[in-house]
């Protein structure tokens, strides 16, 4: 996957990721062994954005 690509959600599960429940981020999050990923929604389509990976370390700080 890479960084400002668009993907559907359906192309997101197909590569492993599971959806991963947040509080008070715009951001539906998911995670993949030690790597966490932040997609955005475009403009209220089925598509999203991936804008961020990061340790899954990270994230829990």
């Amino acid at each position: 996957m890479k960084v400002n690509e668009s993907y559907t959600e359906k192309e997101i599960m197909d590569f492993g990721l599971e959806a991963y429940p947040v509080k008070d981020i715009k951001a539906k999050v998911f995670k993949n062994g030690h790597k966490v990923y932040f997609f955005e929604l475009i403009d209220d389509q089925p598509i999203y954005r991936l804008y961020s990976i990061i340790n899954k370390r990270s994230f829990y700080l």
